[in-house]
């Protein structure tokens, strides 16, 4: 079945990759950013119905130009207080639902950039997914050092002589466009389902930089294949059994991190 075939590539693609992302937006503190990121996406898309254009590309083409103003506000201010992001959220979910009342846009094609359907990817959609997925392990591999230095300390990244300023715009880059093709698997309000949800169980358990992004890779794996198989099982939403799998796994990881707390303080007394 070629619509199954083309879900579990792009399932398995972005759940190794897209939690680097979710590594990065915990590490940066770029929460506000990415719902910003999101809401541009979803204003791309809604272009993209109201003239027939690939949706894929004019949410991520939304996502770049979004990205670029964020990166440039992130860096010289705090980003998880800057006004400017709410400005970009309310006005691009506003301008979105004026296209969606004054178009002869379908309901059900609005919906799916809400909610999103795996089921019903395009052989144009696999490929831009694995492309991306691809995008951000070549960027973290040939980067890998740099991106370290930088989600540690950006002003001890410039004190080494890293370039602080281009790193950072890579990263945020590289989260814009993973943020504007997951939107496409999972749909805008469910995107934290392949991106933040991997990031968050490993957490629990690395201890360094690149055990998160390993256990990510793993963990993200693991949720998007089991809630795909959940789905088919039990004939629910492909994205919406992810999450659900996704929240059980942050709980059994809390309890597990829990259990190894009390175990190394008994150890140690």
């Amino acid at each position: 079945m070629p619509f199954f075939t083309r879900s579990f590539l792009v399932l398995t693609a972005s759940g190794i990759s897209f939690p680097v992302l979710g590594a990065f937006i915990l590490n940066l503190e770029l929460i506000a950013a990415r719902f910003a990121v999101m809401h541009a996406a979803l204003l791309g898309g809604a272009l993209g119905l109201l003239f027939g254009i690939n949706i894929s590309m004019m949410s991520m083409l939304a996502a770049v130009l979004s990205g670029i103003g964020i990166a440039f506000i992130s860096y010289r201010g705090k980003v998880s207080a800057g006004g400017s992001l709410g400005l970009i959220m309310t006005v691009c979910m506003g301008l979105a639902f004026i296209i969606f009342y004054k178009s002869n846009v379908q309901a059900v094609s609005a919906f799916s950039l809400f909610w999103g359907n795996i089921l019903s990817l395009t052989e144009g959609d696999v490929r831009l997914a694995l492309a991306v997925a691809g995008g951000i392990f070549t960027f973290l591999l040939s980067c890998y050092k740099e991106v370290h230095i930088v989600l540690f300390d950006r002003e001890i990244a410039w004190a080494v002589g890293v370039r602080a300023k281009l790193v950072y715009a890579l990263i945020m880059l590289s989260v814009c466009v993973g943020v504007a093709a997951a939107m496409r698997i999972t749909g805008a309000l469910l995107v934290d389902a392949v991106t933040l949800l991997p990031a968050l169980a490993a957490r629990r358990l690395g201890r360094s930089f690149k055990a998160l992004i390993l256990l990510g890779a793993a963990f993200g794996l693991a949720m998007n294949l089991s809630g795909f198989a959940l789905s088919f099982i039990l004939d629910l939403p492909v994205s919406s059994s992810i999450i659900v799998v996704g929240g059980l796994t942050i709980l059994t990881m809390q309890g597990v991190d829990f259990l190894r707390k009390k175990y190394e303080q008994r150890t140690i007394f």
